[in-house]
């Protein structure tokens, strides 16, 4: 049960041959850049450096389905909250899990542990992923993009960009051609069996949940091309710095 549990956080990741690398970077920075400007600016984007959400949706973990909120708690580059209330066999939970730098907890229904290394490098890789989707973190140099091409993803003709980081994995974006909107982002990482997968994250309904910038309303989560979870966003704001204890040990 209690891995059945911990499985929930799922929620709240070239050849450098001078002339034709650089081409590349050009490129997939173009698509980037057009991207940033669809959702609301680069200025917009880098101003939103804290937010807080809150959201309803399913899971479909480990052979259970069933219904949750959540109300998470993001600071960049490295601090998130996440706290997710569902009911399971007649018995509610409430699973919160923090990450704080380099330390980290979680906590199920009152009954806090400390996360271990790998658990903490998982969620690092998470992050990392997390900052790509959101575009402005692509400006930092350690971030290398390459061209992915055309792609079609369902009904939509994408471009993708690769993007690459020493010491983390790759990540694949996917942006509308016509709207140059992110539809959908994808990398590798653990499903709750500590399997390694290929995660898919859809992207939907964008719409201006704060003043001046899109966000994508609807995500659907896939393991391997399974649905893992869904999720709809009901409420977000972006702050420039949360309160330091909201990411302490639960």
């Amino acid at each position: 049960m209690r891995q059945f549990v911990v499985a929930v956080c799922g929620l709240g990741i070239l050849l450098a041959v001078g002339g034709p690398a650089r081409a590349q970077d050009d490129e997939g920075r173009a698509v980037v850049a057009r991207a940033m400007k669809a959702v609301g600016g680069e200025d917009k984007l880098a101003a939103s450096k804290a937010a807080h959400i809150k959201g309803k949706g399913s899971a479909s973990v480990m052979g259970a389905d069933f219904d949750f909120t959540a109300e998470i708690y993001i600071q960049d580059p490295d601090k998130q909250k996440a706290t997710i209330e569902f009911s399971l066999m007649g018995q509610n939970f409430t699973f919160t899990q923090v990450f704080n730098g380099d330390m980290g907890w979680q906590s199920v229904n009152g009954q806090t542990t400390k996360l271990g290394a790998d658990e903490l490098k998982e969620q690092k890789e998470s992050m990392n992923a997390e900052r790509i989707s959101n575009l402005v973190a692509l400006k930092e140099k350690h971030y290398k993009l390459s061209s992915l091409g055309e792609v079609k993803v369902g009904d939509h003709q994408t471009l993708g960009v690769l993007v690459t980081r020493d010491g983390y994995r790759d990540v694949s974006l996917y942006f509308d051609k016509q709207t140059h909107l992110l539809v959908k982002m994808e990398t590798r990482a653990l499903d709750p069996a500590k399997q390694e997968v290929t995660l898919e994250k859809l992207f939907s309904d964008y719409k201006e949940l704060v003043p001046g910038l899109k966000m994508p309303a609807k995500m659907v989560l896939n393991h391997d091309g399974k649905r893992f979870l869904d999720i709809s966003v009901i409420e977000a704001r972006v702050v420039e710095q949360h309160d330091a204890s909201i990411f302490a040990k639960p």
